[in-house]
């Protein structure tokens, strides 16, 4: 296959994908299955590079092929999607699919969690920590903000704690009942949390009060702004640990669907003023998927909008170009070399036109 290995622009070498046999180089691909387009991007100047209208064929058709069963969409304007595939970026131009499962990647995620955490390795290293800390209990050395119970989830609570700490949030938050003041926020309390939605339309953090009720959602110090989401998806985090099957996975991807969207379950999940534990492990890991879908497409949004400039200017180039090399247009480009020979111009008097009367 007789693929251009440069960039067109900067003269920059495309990299060898390693994965599709059609198109072995580059490694952010951009493809158009209903004009036939096909551009390699460069990864140093981020221009478009159009591959010759006899090289499209079967890429595309293994290009799209690997886009429905492998790759994983990551995200989408009206125009184009954005996936990715192990190692390589493909954005395929035409219309979005109506319904969006990105939240599978975070499927494969918690089966990877799982997967460690039912690990040897997982328990030999939690049970050797929560020896050393029973004998630093015995010697008077032990850390007090080390929480193991040995009756229960010993591995569970001894990862935790080497992995997040002991609290998930540090600030001031102020009960509006008895002016109390919370400054952390400990992980072993934050099973009673509340999901809820913020003054600015966003996501907000209730946490019960001890010293007014710590059973009435009302008297609850309020984690508001950017920070309260950063911290329920610790909190989550934390209390997913363990990962999940695929019964559990499913139950949360339905629980999603059922919503409509994943910014739909997070805005019904605060509608519901339950806490984390009321939830339940499906509800929780639904919860967690849905809050790293909303963040990571609020990153992505710049770079796909971006990406769609490029494509808009690109598939102007790419239709001039096309244009030009079809049948009509070869014989439009050889008929504008033929010059023009103009009449002589009449001489005056002779044949000039007869006036009027």
């Amino acid at each position: 296959m007789d693929v251009s290995r440069r960039c067109l622009f900067c003269q920059k070498s495309f990299p060898d994908n390693g994965r599709f046999e059609q198109l072995p180089q580059g490694r952010r691909i951009a493809y158009d299955p209903d004009r036939g387009r096909l551009w390699l991007i460069c990864g140093h100047c981020f221009r478009w590079t159009l591959v010759p209208m006899e090289d499209r064929d079967a890429a595309l058709y293994e290009l799209e092929r690997a886009a429905r069963d492998e790759a994983i969409p990551v995200a989408h304007t009206a125009n184009i999607r954005l996936l990715r595939l192990k190692h390589i970026i493909l954005v395929r131009v035409g219309a979005a699919d109506l319904t969006e499962q990105a939240w599978w990647r975070y499927g494969r995620e918690l089966r990877s969690r799982k997967a460690s955490f039912d690990s040897r390795r997982s328990r030999v290293t939690a049970y050797t920590f929560g020896a050393l800390n029973f004998v630093g209990e015995v010697l008077g050395l032990a850390d007090p903000d080390v929480s193991v119970d040995w009756q229960d989830t010993p591995v569970a609570d001894v990862l935790r704690w080497r992995r997040f700490g002991w609290a998930a949030w540090h600030g001031r938050s102020t009960c509006p009942f008895c002016q109390s003041t919370l400054r952390a926020l400990r992980y072993d309390l934050s099973w009673w949390c509340y999901p809820l939605e913020g003054e600015d339309g966003g996501m907000a953090v209730g946490v019960p009060c001890p010293r007014c009720d710590p059973w009435t959602p009302e008297h609850i110090y309020r984690i508001e702004g950017g920070e309260a989401e950063h911290v329920l998806r610790r909190v989550l985090a934390y209390q997913n640990i363990t990962g999940a099957g695929e019964r559990l996975i499913r139950d949360a991807t339905l629980a999603i669907e059922t919503s409509g969207s994943p910014g739909e379950f997070a805005l019904d999940s605060t509608r519901q003023r339950q806490t984390l534990w009321r939830m339940g492990t499906a509800g929780t890991v639904a919860l967690e998927i849905a809050l790293s879908e909303t963040v990571e497409r609020r990153m992505l949004d710049l770079e796909v909008r971006a990406v769609e400039f490029m494509w808009q200017r690109e598939e102007e180039l790419a239709r001039i170009t096309d244009e030009e090399l079809t049948p009509a247009g070869i014989l439009r480009r050889h008929l504008r070399r033929i010059p023009v020979r103009l009449a002589p111009r009449r001489r005056a008097g002779i044949l000039a036109d007869p006036g009027p009367g």
